[in-house]
C-alpha cells in the first residue's frame, strides 16, 4: 500500500534472511531490500539470497525483477 501511495522508491527491510523473504518484499512493491541481521548470523547470507533470486528468475523466465515488482500489491 505504501508503494502505491508515495511516488518514491521504497526499500523493504526487516526480517529478510532468504531469497523467499526478499521476493515477498519485491512482489509487494519494494524497489530494493536491505539485509541486516542475517549477515551477522550467516556470513554467506547475501550470496545465498542473490543466488536464490537468480535461480527463481531463471526458473520462471524473469529477466528483470521489475517484471514482478508490485504484482501482489
Amino acid at each position: 500500500q505504501t508503494c502505491r501511495a508515495v511516488n518514491i522508491p521504497v526499500i523493504g527491510m526487516g526480517g529478510i534472511q532468504t531469497a523467499e523473504d526478499a521476493l515477498e518484499f519485491i512482489m509487494a512493491g519494494a524497489a530494493a531490500v536491505a539485509v541486516g541481521t542475517a549477515n551477522f548470523r550467516n556470513p554467506y547470507a547475501m550470496p545465498e539470497i542473490i543466488g536464490g533470486l537468480e535461480k527463481y528468475m531463471e526458473e520462471n523466465g524473469i529477466r528483470d525483477l521489475k517484471e514482478i515488482r508490485g504484482i501482489v500489491s
